[in-house]
């Protein structure tokens, strides 16, 4: 059910990225950092411009609803009979979604990166850098 929600929610919010990616320039280079689906954005923007990165399983495990921009979903979190099992399933469910989001680039040829505690910043901006060959 929480998984239906979250990609409700998801669909909600594309129309305001799509507007976001049309006022960029056609020249450059998008990296999709967030839970996208790419079939919502092929029709406006070529793959060969798009970049996907997603993060691996247990970074989301570890850190999702522990970032300080997800406060307030910990928070209520918090407020639950078994806080413990309510992350546990949130995480599930969002490795799950990442998933679907990764399986769907990957489909549509689109280059993805994982993002894992090994891969520091820099190197994930060298293989951004060497995809888009800048």
């Amino acid at each position: 059910m929480y998984f239906r929600w979250l990609c409700e929610i998801v669909e909600e919010m594309m129309e305001f990225f799509i507007i976001d990616l049309l006022q960029m320039p056609t020249d450059k280079p998008i990296i999709i950092d967030l839970g996208i689906m790419p079939e919502r954005i092929l029709p406006f923007i070529p793959k060969e411009r798009m970049m996907c990165l997603y993060t691996s399983d247990e970074e989301i495990e570890r850190l999702y609803y522990f970032r300080e921009d997800h406060k307030m979903i910990f928070d209520v979190i918090n407020l639950t009979s078994n806080p413990t099992e309510t992350i546990k399933h949130g995480n599930k469910t969002m490795v799950k979604f990442s998933h679907e989001i990764r399986n769907a680039c990957v489909s549509h040829n689109i280059k993805i990166l994982e993002r894992t505690p090994n891969l520091g910043i820099e190197e994930q901006f060298r293989l951004v850098c060497e995809h888009f060959n800048l």
